[in-house]
């Protein structure tokens, strides 16, 4: 049996003598950072990276208006972490609500313009960029050669977003007081982003991670998710349903706490959603809401990041590991699955 680390090697070689990029094989992902400065960040710097994905919050400036948020911005760019990040990896991001302007803010936020260009700023986009013309900040890019590729698709759940319904107070869930929806009106994403989804998804790819801010896999809980728009989410299985996707995962983040969820997907095979929350906080109430999609028994509530491990097969398949990593660099949750179990039957 050939040992991973040589395989790694044989395949890296391979790939290089063909003049191919080599496959992606180390991703992490993470989520609210209202500190440029904390020992989870510094724990991530040491650990294997080819790939950062930031999932959303990763400024706090829903309270100082647009130059805040450009100050904000400004101090983590400067700061050693995101400098680290950069000289090792490649970035790609999204926005959440702090970093968007306006707490569980949607598409009535008067100054998300304004925001989206400080967005892009903060990522050294050209001016004359494509995404900058665009309204919303989604993005697609694809890493690895032919029989390798990794898709990774960063939604834009705040731009666009209709309004959320509420209860009182008394009648809330223990993670808040929004409730599911079934308005035919509203829309998550709307229609640009949508047929912008489905045409990304149409793409060839191996692997395909769908990055959403909010989580799409667990059952409403009170907080922000895709549960709120339950025809939205259904949207997002006929989507993935007509373009027979291969290889879908969700990578999401916002609630200051990890979970595993698992749900089944419209071709065949289980959709999995992995959230990693938060960076440099610890989650004051230490429990989780309720979630019957959840497919590990465990949560965590302090300073994490997320972690994906891609062993790449000669056969084309690969092992895919996905783990919550702690301060000290420990795995708190971990799950392994193969590519070929992300197949349409």
């Amino acid at each position: 049996m050939i040992k991973p680390f040589l395989l790694t090697l044989v395949l890296g070689l391979l790939a290089a003598a063909e003049g191919a990029e080599p496959p992606l094989k180390h991703i992490m992902f993470g989520s609210c950072l209202d500190s440029h400065e904390h020992p989870m960040l510094d724990r991530t710097l040491t650990l294997p990276c080819e790939l950062f994905l930031f999932m959303g919050d990763n400024v706090y400036a829903d309270k100082g208006g647009v130059s805040m948020m450009q100050e904000k911005y400004g101090l983590l760019k400067q700061s050693a972490f995101f400098k680290g990040l950069r000289s090792k990896a490649s970035i790609l991001a999204t926005w959440d609500d702090h970093d968007y302007g306006v707490n569980d803010g949607g598409a009535d936020y008067p100054h998300k313009v304004e925001a989206q260009a400080a967005f892009w700023d903060w990522l050294d986009e050209p001016k004359d960029s494509p995404r900058r013309k665009q309204e919303g900040v989604y993005d697609s890019q694809v890493f690895g050669p032919k029989g390798r590729q990794v898709q990774v698709i960063m939604l834009d759940t705040r731009y666009f977003r209709s309004p959320l319904k509420k209860v009182p107070k008394e009648q809330a869930m223990l993670g808040g007081a929004y409730v599911p929806d079934e308005d035919p009106s509203k829309t998550l994403m709307g229609a640009a982003q949508w047929q912008w989804l489905e045409d990304e998804l149409r793409k060839p790819a191996a692997l395909r991670l769908i990055v959403s801010s909010i989580q799409f896999g667990p059952e409403a809980h009170g907080g922000e998710s895709w549960a709120n728009l339950p025809r939205e989410k259904q949207r997002m299985m006929e989507v993935l349903g007509r373009t027979r996707a291969a290889g879908v995962i969700f990578l999401s983040g916002d609630r200051h706490w990890c979970e595993f969820s698992k749900v089944p997907g419209p071709t065949g095979y289980p959709l999995y959603d992995f959230t990693a929350s938060a960076m440099t906080q610890k989650h004051p109430r230490g429990t989780p809401t309720k979630n019957a999609n959840r497919f590990l028994a465990k949560t965590y509530h302090h300073a994490n990041v997320g972690s994906m491990t891609i062993e790449w097969e000669p056969d084309g398949d690969a092992v895919i590991a996905v783990r919550i990593v702690d301060e000290q660099g420990q795995p708190q949750l971990e799950h392994a699955l193969r590519l070929s179990e992300l197949q349409p039957q």
